[in-house]
């Protein structure tokens, strides 16, 4: 776990990387359904794609309406989890505990 961190703390130092945590006594949340990924493309012609790994398959979502619902339960995580700074330092703290 102590290498997990260590390199969630690297990552989160490169400059298109922004990490936010949700600690779990935090409680329930609007993404407590399970893991998800928004996939964004350089290319503008390209659409956003929700990316969501199962057990067994992995699904795309690409219609616009599941598109937006999972941007709008992104914004939601992003203002309630811990900001970015925030994060660098619950890890530095995890870290320290392990």
């Amino acid at each position: 776990m102590r290498a997990q961190v260590e390199h969630l703390i690297k990552m989160a130092e490169l400059p298109n990387v922004r990490i936010q945590v949700m600690p779990i006594y935090f409680g329930a949340h609007v993404a407590v359904g399970g893991p998800f990924a928004i996939l964004r493309f350089s290319e503008p012609d390209l659409p956003d794609i929700v990316y969501l790994q199962q057990l067994t398959c992995a699904l795309y979502l690409d219609k616009s309406q599941d598109v937006e619902h999972y941007l709008m339960v992104m914004d939601r995580l992003c203002v309630q989890a811990k900001s970015p700074a925030e994060t660098a330092r619950f890890l530095s703290d995890t870290l320290k505990a392990l």
